[in-house]
């Protein structure tokens, strides 16, 4: 039996790829504590011989967390991942991600792992050139964004001190069912689903122009599996669909009118991912077209509306953070 480790499992994409596991045969330790997941996204287990729930904060693990022993894998989702709140409070976004990084690497170090895989960001990069090589340089824009670079950097340098096999996927905008904050905005998916869900127009900054590269979450939690069972030991890929397409064509595919947000600044016009890489290194395809996922999600519609509700006046109000910063 090949036993798997999830942290943040009952978030989003954690969720999702729990599901990718158990369906290829994995005994799977779902952690999380959900700050911002929740263990609805995975009751479909939740009586699964090979499914266990396990209520946990990442910063109260100890070295000798009895849930990491034995391991094939730790797949390590559990993060935050928010430029505006992260510039407000940046604190928490290096304590959760870096040092919470660091109590599930030196955790996992009880197994002898065939692979630590960890879910990085393209937030990384921050203004980078398109299509986006793995070689390209990184240069956060946020406190959010560099938290996740520096978590990354922690994942390979124990990798190569303690002789622990890891790979990163720096993910680039993932969407689809399940994608709700409870926290603070989110992604620009998951504030317009919710808005779509109270028949309202979708927020969008500046003239829809911002163009993005979305990959659906089952695509995503696919790369993470095959990353896991392929990816070279100490590499870097990023994972998207491979096309950036503007805001005002997904509103578009949601079928929503629009109302403008004051453009902000100092913020990427377009983010597309080259997945060249990936492809090539583990045959990774995304198969699932922007259009595909859209209607997907749409499908389940009224899932959003357990999600909190941002509106112009939420919204503006958080974005001048950003606009004290980049003014």
């Amino acid at each position: 039996m090949i036993r798997s480790l999830v942290t943040g499992a009952a978030g989003f994409l954690g969720s999702h790829l729990v599901d990718h596991l158990i369906k290829e045969g994995h005994e799977v330790i779902a952690l999380d504590n959900e700050a911002n997941g929740t263990w609805e996204n995975l009751a479909q287990w939740s009586n699964h011989p090979r499914f266990k729930k396990v209520h946990q904060d990442i910063l109260e693990l100890s070295c000798d967390d009895p849930h990491f022993q034995n391991l094939d894998y730790v797949f390590h989702l559990a993060g935050l991942e928010c430029p505006i709140s992260s510039i407000k409070n940046p604190e928490v976004f290096f304590t959760t991600n870096v040092n919470g990084t660091i109590k599930v690497l030196q955790a996992a170090r009880q197994s002898d792992l065939k692979k630590f895989i960890f879910a990085s960001s393209s937030s990384i990069y921050g203004i980078a050139s398109t299509p986006t090589l793995e070689t390209d340089s990184t240069h956060p824009l946020t406190p959010s964004g560099l938290s996740k670079l520096q978590a990354e950097e922690a994942v390979f340098h124990w990798g190569e001190l303690f002789s622990l096999p890891t790979v990163s996927l720096r993910i680039f905008n993932a969407y689809g069912p399940r994608n709700i904050s409870r926290l603070f905005p989110g992604s620009v998916f998951s504030l317009w689903m919710k808005q779509k869900a109270e028949g309202m127009n979708l927020t969008i900054v500046g003239n829809g122009q911002h163009a993005r590269d979305f990959v659906y979450c089952t695509d995503v939690s696919n790369a993470l599996y095959i990353a896991a069972i392929e990816g070279n030991d100490g590499e870097a890929y990023n994972v998207g669909s491979g096309r950036s397409i503007e805001l005002s064509e997904l509103a578009t595919l949601l079928k929503s009118k629009t109302t403008s947000l004051k453009d902000l600044k100092d913020e990427p016009i377009k983010v597309w991912a080259d997945i060249s890489k990936f492809q090539f290194d583990c045959n990774w395809q995304p198969r699932v077209p922007i259009e595909s996922g859209v209607a997907f999600s749409l499908d389940v519609l009224e899932d959003w509306n357990k999600a909190p509700l941002w509106d112009t006046s939420k919204l503006d109000s958080f974005f001048s953070t950003w606009f004290e910063v980049y003014s």
